[in-house]
């Protein structure tokens, strides 16, 4: 986000370099990248880029970066003041209009706000206005426009503007889309709008998509004489899901989907209105209407003095917390020896409990004041280094009983069918069947774990239960080389219902990744990192991969078959125990000392082939470039809608560290370069975006 230096004095009164405002800025956790000089009207001014993350929305605005810099400047010793944008001298001209503004969707759209002006001149801006946008890259559109973009910039609250005499029936509604219908939006795109969607809306037509996009014909241009002003505070889940559903990317969407301040929309209402007054000679010509049905309740929250000792680690006096939580508008309500009782501000979304009141406190009071020691305290290590098979067993269990599974017992003799005499002859290997059965329906022994998981699903899923969280470990049985031979195994079986309805959710790929990625937290607890996955075709599971260490299979993992178990997805991998126990029995415990420097993340999104894998996408990657890349997740698959039916999009996060130094955005970028390239090249992808 950029932010304008000598704008941002208008707010707090400084005499201290850009420099050392750009360090303090970095030290509060407002991490700035860079600090460009740039000449705007004939003024030098220095613009940061600050780095803000998602749930600090309080500081996307200029308004908020000062705040909290009067807050950290004023606790260090500086003598600074905070000025808020005056508005005392709002009043109405005239009550031109009647109108009414209705909230159906009150969960959607917890508060709106409206004022009407009358008498309007579009016109370019003023020189001082074109000069502040230019500043932060915003390119001047009409005097109007550029107001409501110079106070979402100035206070952070996006300001929905209409042209007034296109509003139907003296009211805006704001309700659920009822059936589908087109809307052709200010960006020059016709969208589909369906149930999901909420709108603004007159007593006719939808005026904006859920006050983040615009219809065309309600933008103000050179006719518009009068105007409606729109201020709200919208759900940010809801925004966010309409958002990416129809890939709308404004600055509006941006602010509302991280959450903007409840009790702003009035002021931000006056503070627009008097800009535009100002600019235009307009009247304000109606009350301001403002409808707050469910008010936001600000958070109580208890603050233990002990708490805060434990977590930093020094002894902050109460004189010093209660002064930082002055500064940041948290107010006390109660206090006594032990603790505080405080209200956190609504802007603050972020601080919701004991942990973040703590964070905010040691942010300003400086993480450079907490000494930290040269010695280094780890735990002992962990009990399968101590190489018996019965604690590596209750290590691993332990494990997976935390990750919500459930042990099974199934017995070992099994019903000889078609499907054990093909799993057979897929290894290449007799089986072992039983002479003089007491039951003749069970007359052999297990070649796999997988018939008995089978039954066991079957079992659970009749009696209600299907949520399935099970593994098992058990001895195989086969006959090779007319020997006959036993092997322990390991097996997991997963699959999930919605928690919130009763009925079986949706199967997801993602599932896959979810039971391959507590596979590879067992191999990281017990040491084993270096392994390689190739595609396999094991009969009885689809998409399956084997998970090899040094040439030799250790886990076989994939979707079950459907024809095995028809009422939802179940995603089963089989580790060959014995080997794990002898990998992790041979194994010298190594220490590898951790990076002094950060890890840095980007995200890559392109469109490939379905009959590509993620292994396929993950081993190019760690064979081309091994340097920096720490680690590949997995963020996203979808294949669906919208897409070609032969592609499926995936979203990849790349980790990147060097024991070095700190990687600059520079040698990043130029991996992520060669990354593209390649898969590009060889696997056919279609980039579709990337993000850090």
């Amino acid at each position: 986000m950029k932010i304008s230096y000598n704008w941002l004095r208008k707010y707090i009164s400084i005499d201290i370099s850009a420099k050392k405002i750009s360090n303090i800025l970095t030290e509060i956790g407002l991490s700035v990248k860079h600090v460009i000089k740039k000449k705007t009207g004939g003024t030098e001014d220095s613009i940061f880029d600050v780095e803000i993350t998602p749930n600090r929305s309080d500081a996307m605005s200029h308004y908020g970066i000062a705040r909290d810099l009067y807050a950290v400047l004023t606790f260090r010793g500086y003598k600074t003041h905070l000025l808020k944008p005056i508005i005392s001298n709002y009043q109405k001209d005239i009550n031109k209009y009647r109108f009414q503004i209705y909230i159906e969707e009150k969960n959607k759209c917890r508060r709106f706000s409206g004022l009407i002006l009358s008498k309007i001149e579009i016109n370019s801006s003023p020189n001082w206005l074109n000069h502040q946008l230019k500043s932060i890259g915003i390119k001047p559109i009409n005097n109007i426009i550029d107001i409501t973009n110079f106070v979402m910039n100035e206070l952070g609250q996006p300001i929905q503007v209409f042209d007034m005499d296109q509003i139907e029936g003296q009211s805006i509604i704001i309700k659920n889309v009822r059936n589908k219908m087109n809307f052709n939006s200010e960006d020059n795109r016709e969208r589909i709008l369906n149930e999901k969607d909420f709108v603004i809306s007159d007593k006719i037509k939808p005026l904006s998509i859920a006050g983040i996009i615009n219809e065309t014909n309600l933008n103000v241009n050179i006719k518009t004489k009068n105007i409606f002003l729109g201020c709200a505070y919208f759900n940010p889940v809801d925004i966010r899901s309409i958002g990416i559903r129809h890939m709308i990317k404004t600055d509006a969407r941006f602010r509302f989907e991280r959450g903007v301040d409840p009790n702003l929309t009035v002021y931000a209402l006056q503070r627009t209105a008097l800009l535009i007054k100002e600019v235009t000679k307009c009247n304000i010509s109606s009350d301001i209407m403002d409808i707050y049905p469910n008010p936001i309740i600000p958070s109580k929250i208890k603050l233990r003095y002990q708490k805060i000792y434990d977590l930093i680690g020094k002894k902050i006096s109460k004189k010093n917390i209660k002064k930082i939580l002055l500064l940041l508008e948290i107010v006390i309500l109660d206090e006594n020896i032990k603790s505080l009782l405080v209200i956190v501000p609504p802007y603050r979304i972020d601080v919701q409990r004991e942990v973040d009141l703590i964070e905010e406190i040691l942010r300003i009071y400086g993480l450079t004041k907490i000494k930290v020691s040269n010695k280094i305290q780890i735990s002992p290590l962990p009990n399968f280094f101590y190489k018996t098979k019965e604690k590596i067993q209750k290590t691993i269990f332990n494990q997976l009983v935390n990750f919500g599974f459930q042990e099974i017992i199934n017995s070992p003799i099994i019903n000889k069918n078609k499907d054990s005499l093909l799993l057979n002859s897929f290894f290449n290997r007799e089986e072992i069947k039983i002479l003089n059965s007491v039951n003749k329906s069970y007359n052999s022994m297990r070649p796999s774990l997988l018939f008995g998981m089978i039954d066991c699903i079957k079992h659970n899923y009749n009696r209600g239960n299907q949520e399935i969280k099970f593994f098992e470990i058990g001895k195989i049985y086969y006959k090779s080389n007319n020997q006959f031979l036993e092997k322990t195994c390991l097996s997991i079986a997963l699959s999930e219902k919605d928690k919130n309805k009763k009925k079986i959710m949706k199967p997801r790929s993602s599932l896959f990744f979810d039971l391959k990625g507590i596979i590879e937290q067992i191999f990281q607890r017990i040491g084993i990192f270096h392994y390689t996955q190739i595609n396999s075709h094991h009969p009885f599971l689809r998409e399956s991969i084997s998970i090899k260490y040094k040439n030799k299979n250790l886990v076989e993992l994939g979707k079950l078959k459907e024809y095995l178990f028809k009422n939802q997805k179940i995603f089963y991998a089989e580790i060959d125990w014995e080997y794990l126990i002898s990998i992790i029995q041979k194994k010298r415990v190594i220490f590898v000392p951790f990076s002094k420097y950060p890890t840095s993340k980007r995200d890559l999104s392109f469109l490939v082939d379905k009959t590509i894998s993620f292994e396929k996408i993950y081993q190019l990657i760690k064979e081309k470039e091994k340097n920096f890349i720490k680690k590949i997740d997995i963020y996203d698959l979808y294949e669906g809608k919208d897409l070609p039916k032969e592609k499926k999009s995936y979203t990849i996060s790349l980790f990147f560290e060097s024991q070095e130094g700190t990687l600059t955005d520079l040698i990043i970028d130029d991996v992520m370069k060669k990354i593209e390239k390649f898969i590009t090249n060889e696997l056919g992808a279609k980039i579709r975006g990337i993000s850090s």
